[in-house]
């Protein structure tokens, strides 16, 4: 190995144990927040506030070795991954702290004490945010992509935990809490939950750094709705599965039954090119939970109104109006335009 090699070498195991002496400070420091929470220790809350500081040095010193990396050893290929990789690491583990920080300034105000099955439940969610992120820097400490693999896994528990507690907060016994404590309450099980999403980003990192392979952006849910789900709907459904297969999931429903799709409409789909088959009429949902499995419900000549009496948090209802006179033909530009504009909006071009 030549000089500038070990010099190369030196560096990059410099850099990476920095990252880890810092994410370990970070889950101490969020260890920390938790049991100040837990135990009603306002003084290792406040000594927790405190302990951001050197966190925060420690994160521009490590910054600055990165771009000084950069700047004198010009990496390529797996040496670049890496130091790209470890300044959104960085970046990601800084928020950590943050967290920990935010938990520990809402434990300070609390008027009461946490009790019941919301401790019970934010106990068990902060156990498993912080084994997740304890597993997530041993997979980038080892390098090791199977692991961090697993990991990304360990989100959905927490996220199962998020939602108990949550829900411990909508009973009665939460209803007698004052609203400040409420707040600080929602504030803290949120800021554990995005423990776990920075847990997850972490391995997606180690994966990338070490293989190369990015994230993969899961398909955009469409539903088309309209009066009835035999003809526009179904060539917006139809066009979506052409052209947009690799980014979109597209269904259909119509709030009246009909038995089958139009004739009319079928020959006009097969005529340029769109497939139909296993394409039948739905009519809409009875359990109003199958509402939130969509990112926007797009209802043509209709209002959302006419489907469902409240949309589901995270969920866009967009309109569509076409003429009630247009042609089959008309129709269908109209749908074909409307669809390619919509997909180019929320998932952008067919090249990215």
């Amino acid at each position: 190995m030549s000089l500038l090699e070990k010099r190369l070498a030196n560096d990059l195991q410099d850099i990476q144990g920095g990252i880890l002496r810092l994410g370990r400070g970070v889950h101490k420091a969020l260890s920390n927040a938790i049991r100040g929470l837990l135990a009603e220790d306002r003084e290792l809350s406040y000594m927790t506030v405190l302990g951001d500081h050197p966190i925060n040095r420690e994160v521009d010193a490590l910054n600055l070795k990165c771009h000084r990396f950069i700047a004198k050893h010009l990496p390529s290929a797996g040496h670049l991954r890496f130091i790209s990789s470890s300044l959104r690491i960085i970046i990601l583990i800084e928020r950590l702290g943050d967290y920990a920080v935010t938990i520990s300034r809402e434990a300070s105000q609390l008027e009461t004490a946490l009790e019941g099955s919301f401790k019970a439940d934010l106990e068990k969610m902060s156990s498993d945010a912080l084994s997740m992120l304890a597993q997530a820097l041993e997979a980038y400490e080892k390098q090791d992509t199977s692991l961090a693999a697993d990991t990304v896994g360990m989100a959905k528990k927490v996220d199962r935990d998020y939602v108990l507690a949550y829900s411990d907060l909508l009973v009665p016994e939460g209803g007698n809490l004052s609203r400040s404590d409420q707040f600080g309450r929602l504030v803290i099980i949120r800021q554990v939950e995005r423990v776990s999403d920075q847990a997850k980003n972490l391995c997606e990192e180690v994966i990338f750094a070490t293989t190369g392979e990015t994230k993969q952006r899961r398909r955009y849910r469409l539903l088309f709705l309209a009066d009835t789900d035999d003809g526009a709907t179904q060539m917006a459904v139809a066009i979506c599965r052409k052209y947009h297969a690799d980014r979109i999931q597209a269904d259909s429903l119509g709030a009246r039954h009909v038995d089958a799709v139009r004739s009319d409409v079928r020959e006009l789909c097969e005529s340029k090119g769109l497939d139909l088959s296993g394409l039948d009429p739905s009519t809409p949902y009875r359990d109003a939970g199958h509402w939130a499995n969509h990112d926007v419900l797009v209802t043509i000549n209709s209002d959302i109104s006419d489907f469902v009496d409240h949309v589901p948090y995270g969920v866009v209802p967009v309109r569509w109006d076409i003429p009630g006179d247009a042609s089959l033909e008309t129709t269908f530009q109209v749908i074909s335009g409307q669809v390619d504009d919509l997909v180019h909006l929320v998932r952008g071009p067919a090249t990215s």
